[in-house]
């Protein structure tokens, strides 16, 4: 099993569609694919079509802060995930607003930030796991990254994505001293348009630097008709739009992950 944070601290990077969309691919390899909502906003949830009211404990809430034992007040707490939804041929647990508060609760837990991580841990038969925390630094996205492998970063292919970058790479060291050997797994170009003469540049920049530090993807471009249809249906790319040049780039992204991962396309190690 391999797990996967998509980070980025910025919002708006198209870092939750490639979740989905990437997610959904390899699932339909043959993967066994667990997807987990961080976000109290709660996008990857509403974009795969769950769009029902979502109770506390069917989010990662148990896992990080747990259910005091009444009996034993000093008994050691469950820190189990709670049983996924099925979606689009991927397992899902679901994220909820009021998971917010873990940002504040986890603060008086000791070791909490590593929770997530030993809860995942446990977990059997799948072959990929891939957590969507929020954009932010906060105690969220420090569970999300610290229970990762590897870390995916999204993006952009423009000045956005290019002031972004030191942030990211400062943060992932700064979690690795809670996770021993983290590292970026691949950079992967989200929201392309290159029509432009600042995004080829941009692209061109990425391209001359960023392999230094990991590998980097192939463009997803910039197509706003598909990716907000696809939202408002709660569907992936690939299940919206099959065979669209937005299908065969994010199943191009999917292959790239794999190889980054050190695993074959046709699923073989």
């Amino acid at each position: 099993m391999v797990v996967l944070t998509y980070f980025n601290h910025a919002g708006g990077v198209a870092k939750t569609s490639t979740i989905r969309d990437v997610g959904y691919v390899l699932a339909e390899s043959g993967r066994r694919v667990l997807l987990i909502d961080m976000d109290p906003q709660a996008n990857l949830t509403k974009w795969l079509g769950v769009d029902d009211d979502i109770e506390l404990e069917e989010t990662v809430y148990p896992a990080v802060i747990g259910a005091a034992d009444d009996e034993d007040p000093a008994a050691e707490a469950d820190l189990a995930l709670p049983s996924p939804r099925r979606v689009h041929g991927m397992d899902l647990i679901p994220a909820h607003l009021n998971i917010a508060i873990i940002e504040r609760e986890i603060l008086s837990v000791f070791m909490g930030v590593v929770r997530l991580r030993e809860a995942v841990r446990r977990l059997d038969g799948y072959d990929l796991v891939l957590i969507d925390p929020p954009p932010s630094l906060g105690q969220l996205s420090a569970l999300a990254v610290v229970a990762a492998d590897r870390v995916v970063v999204p993006l952009p292919t423009n000045r956005k994505g290019l002031d972004g970058i030191q942030t990211v790479i400062k943060m992932v060291r700064e979690y690795r001293k809670a996770a021993p050997g983290l590292d970026v797994a691949l950079f992967v170009l989200t929201q392309h348009d290159r029509r432009t003469r600042h995004d080829r540049e941009s692209f061109e920049i990425i391209a001359a630097q960023l392999p230094a530090l990991a590998p980097i993807s192939s463009p997803l471009s910039s197509r706003p008709a598909y990716y907000s249809d696809a939202q408002v249906q709660g569907m992936p790319i690939p299940v919206y739009a099959p065979g669209s040049d937005a299908d065969r780039e994010i199943r191009q992204v999917a292959s790239e992950l794999l190889a980054a991962l050190g695993e074959k396309t046709d699923g073989g190690p």
